[in-house]
């Protein structure tokens, strides 16, 4: 630890593009990186990156493994690659747009739950949690726990499921190794390999439905949202009471529906498939 900031600290403004003596060579390196990443290029080698920038094999290292520790890059081991993680692609997206995943889902998540009379959200997935950022209540609210902020295990809920299904399988593996799974109902995938078992049950549908799967008393219909490159970047659903809607409904009508509604964000996003 104490070479790599010894490696940064020696630098000095002579080493930075315009001589001031304020800038972090580090950082522009770190930046220089991300800026890499594309549409056409969205996974990476260490190699390839040195390569690219010019940096030291060493160096990139480093840089990589500071990127993935903060969350802006993910690692895929059975490639051996990087690609960008949620929390920069978030910074793109409130920042460089100027519209934030937020603002761009509200008035979506309002429409669905108009058509459906459903409380419906908005989640991304911070390791193994999902995080819920934005909510509106429907007509019949339901007696739920969620709300805006509210973090939940990811493997536990249907929204949850919807984004690790979407991740490749080594990527959920590597997270989850050695994860104490909680156990809310007789659903919940006790261990790794029932996880796997359910995520590769789940990954071929466009959307999940659940009938009490984390809260006995509620329906759930989920479905992701992907952003430019295609990754699933946060998720919808749709919950009511198990009252609400007879299940064929649920399952056939207000399903396309929240289908529709993640599609819609996604394209929003710049998805194109």
């Amino acid at each position: 630890m104490n070479a790599m900031i010894h490696d940064h600290s020696n630098e000095t403004a002579d080493e930075t593009p315009d001589g001031d003596r304020y800038i972090v060579p580090g950082l522009i390196r770190g930046l220089a990186i991300l800026e890499g990443f594309s549409e056409n290029n969205p996974e990476q080698s260490l190699a390839a990156i040195a390569r690219d920038t010019g940096l030291p094999r060493a160096t990139v290292f480093r840089l990589l493994h500071t990127l993935e520790a903060a969350g802006y890059l993910e690692r895929n081991p059975a490639r051996k690659t990087f690609r960008l993680g949620n929390r920069v692609l978030r910074l793109g997206y409130n920042a460089l747009s100027g519209r934030s995943l937020r603002e761009i889902a509200t008035p979506i998540l309002e429409r669905l739950r108009d058509e459906t009379g459903c409380t419906t959200h908005l989640v991304v997935r911070e390791g193994t949690d999902v995080v819920y950022i934005a909510r509106c209540l429907g007509a019949a609210r339901v007696d739920s726990l969620i709300g805006v902020g509210t973090r939940l295990p990811a493997h536990a809920t249907v929204i949850g499921r919807t984004l690790l299904s979407h991740m490749p399988l080594a990527d959920v593996v590597r997270l989850y190794d050695g994860y104490d799974f909680p156990i809310y109902t007789d659903a919940t995938p006790a261990d790794l390999g029932a996880l796997v078992a359910q995520l590769e049950a789940d990954r071929p549908q466009r959307s999940l439905a659940s009938w009490g799967y984390f809260e006995p008393d509620v329906a759930s219909i989920a479905a992701p949202v992907r952003n430019r490159a295609g990754i699933a970047e946060a998720a919808v659903n749709a919950i009511c009471s198990l009252e609400a809607y007879d299940r064929a409904v649920l399952e056939d009508i207000v399903r396309v529906r929240v289908e529709n509604a993640a599609e819609e964000i996604s394209v929003a996003l710049g998805y194109q498939g």
